[in-house]
């Protein structure tokens, strides 16, 4: 089913360029803008972004990239250095002084006060026999390196992890596709026949309204009431409905003592959700290219088939006795 909240995401791009990912100060990603239009069923702004791209209704542009902790899952994390030999982290850029005699270690350890003296053998340094380098230095071990290993930090469970360890997250900002323009506007065509249709029915029609129910609130494509006649209807825009997702919304339309009507705007639909057509639980119809409505539509592997009625008694099917 492409959801109230998914159309209205990608109809957003009609007006605005992108969706661009934000990163907070904590290295968490988000998108703000898609946050605000989908509904919380839909699940994760960044989850939905990327379905619709991998199916070319948008086009994902990369940005940058962000790395998320194995142990905690928390996203952004920070890059740091470990010593080589401990991997505490307490290892850092110190001036090293290695004396003729071999002996080196952090300038600290060769003041002593008034003059220099090496902490090995004692003797006074001269500058001849001194070499001066900038080297890491640890603090727990006193190793001394060259080069210390990189990890990165977690700044919530504050983990150190190697960096192939991490997981990585690619951002990306979002536009619309060419094909994501034919795509939206046939969905959104789909739903407005229908509207149209019920209209003309006598139907009051709300447009990707928000329904309540016992259990919860979520979106619908149409909702339809004719209040003298006690009738209601609500509608679903699916691309090729499948089981789980109607039998879902069936239930959704029976809590409203609605009649669901789904809608395929590929024209094609899975084999169980014929039979609940069939047996009067749902009225199926097809999108066609041309613009209209029809009971004609392919099941998945099979043969096409259709319901060879007219589109009035479709859609009118008798009302919901009152219990």
């Amino acid at each position: 089913m492409v959801s109230p909240g998914e159309l209205r995401l990608v109809n957003k791009l009609t007006e605005k360029e992108s969706f661009e990912p934000e990163i907070t100060d904590t290295g968490a990603v988000s998108y703000p803008d898609v946050t605000q239009l989908l509904d919380d069923a839909d699940g994760k702004p960044a989850d939905v972004l990327e379905h619709f791209a991998s199916r070319d209704v948008l086009a994902g542009e990369f940005v940058s990239k962000v790395y998320i902790c194995p142990e905690c899952t928390t996203e952004g994390l920070q890059y740091t250095t470990v010593c080589p030999a401990c991997e505490a982290p307490n290892a850092t850029e110190t001036l090293v002084l290695e004396h003729a005699c071999g002996y080196a270690g952090p300038e600290l350890e060769f003041d002593a006060g008034d003059k220099y003296h090496c902490p090995d053998c004692e003797m006074e340094l001269q500058s001849e026999d001194v070499d001066e380098t900038t080297r890491y230095v640890c603090n727990e071990c006193t190793e001394i390196a060259d080069v210390p290993d990189e990890r990165l930090w977690c700044r919530e469970c504050f983990s150190i992890i190697q960096t192939l360890a991490a997981i990585e997250r690619v951002l990306y900002r979002y536009s619309l596709s060419p094909t994501g323009k034919q795509w939206l506007s046939r969905q959104k065509d789909a739903r407005q026949t229908i509207a149209e249709a019920l209209e003309e029915r006598r139907f009051e029609i709300e447009i990707d309204m928000t329904v309540t129910t016992e259990a919860t609130s979520q979106s619908v494509h149409v909702f339809a009431e004719d209040s003298m006649m006690g009738d209601q209807r609500v509608v679903g825009i699916y691309e090729t409905p499948d089981t789980d997702r109607v039998d879902e919304f069936c239930e959704i339309a029976n809590s409203l003592e609605a009649h669901p009507i789904v809608i395929t705007t590929s024209g094609t639909v899975e084999e169980d959700v014929t039979a609940r057509a069939e047996s009067a639980e749902l009225t199926l119809l097809a999108f066609d290219g041309d613009g209209t409505l029809t009971t004609e539509y392919d099941t998945v592997g099979s043969d096409k088939q259709g319901f060879l009625q007219r589109l009035t008694a479709a859609i009118d099917v008798p009302v919901r006795e009152r219990q």
